[in-house]
């Protein structure tokens, strides 16, 4: 079986969980890189070089790529399977020879959870983040993602305004002197916000290219998230250990899907 990568650091993590998912049920399962070469997506295939995750990938050309797309165009039920962006059970127990989509779920992967984790460790953070990292510990530290952007330029959903108000204005009522870190890529849409909403916070600008990473390690170092509809905030919030954090979500993650996606338990939606 292939699955299908593609997207950023976010969806990949989405992705390889599903593939743990598959493996831990003693399906034989490979990863597919080959559409990285010829479509650019972020930072390309990153587990790798963030996690140090050891895989013999697949990452061919030409036929191998004209095949793939004509799986993707007519979609043979007998050789391929998507993802239909609600939980299917089904796809973890009878899956396709080759598997596309995200895989967006907690509950896919969520008896293997420990597994994950485990695999989710940053390497080689360097000392000026860790020094953050240090100091969220020492505060009553909130990750707030705000993304705008590629989000902007290609159509996708927007969550506005009043998510943040609302996601903020809950976290400053349940508690003490919280300290925001926003996470953004259009700092004057934070500013404002945050400015409206009379936060203390400071902008996490540093992390950029190659290392846009780091803002999901120092994510996951907060003592509570506010995150956006973003694959890449969910992991930063998912992989926070503070067993008493908070967890604050857009309801609506995607213009096809009208509650929540990816789901996580005991997250506050709004």
């Amino acid at each position: 079986m292939h699955i299908i990568f593609t997207g950023g650091l976010g969806n990949q993590m989405f992705e390889y969980a599903f593939l743990l998912a598959l493996r831990s049920r003693g399906h034989k399962v490979v990863v597919d890189t080959s559409y990285y070469g010829v479509v650019k997506m972020h930072n390309g295939y990153e587990l790798d070089r963030v996690f140090g995750i050891q895989e013999r990938v697949v990452n061919r050309q030409g036929l191998h790529i004209w095949w793939l797309r004509c799986l993707n165009k007519f979609r043979p039920r007998f050789l391929y399977m998507a993802d239909k962006l609600t939980f299917t059970p089904s796809s973890i127990e009878i899956p396709g020879k080759y598997i596309w989509g995200y895989w967006q779920d907690e509950r896919y992967f969520k008896d293997i959870e420990n597994v994950v984790r485990d695999i989710y460790k940053f390497r080689d953070i360097d000392d000026y983040n860790q020094a953050i990292a240090q100091e969220m510990a020492n505060k009553c530290s909130v990750s707030l993602h705000i993304r705008r952007g590629d989000y902007a330029e290609f159509g996708m959903n927007l969550v506005g305004d009043d998510f943040y108000s609302k996601a903020i204005e809950y976290v400053v009522n349940k508690v003490e002197t919280p300290f925001f870190y926003i996470f953004s890529d259009d700092a004057e849409v934070a500013k404002d916000i945050a400015g409206r909403m009379g936060i203390n916070y400071v902008l996490m600008l540093h992390n950029r290219g190659n290392d846009s990473y780091k803002d999901m390690y120092l994510m996951s170092k907060c003592k509570h998230n506010i995150v956006a509809n973003s694959s890449f905030s969910w992991w930063g919030a998912w992989l926070n250990e503070n067993n008493e954090k908070i967890v604050v979500a857009p309801k609506t993650w995607n213009e096809k899907c009208h509650e929540i996606k990816p789901q996580a338990e005991g997250w506050v939606l709004y």
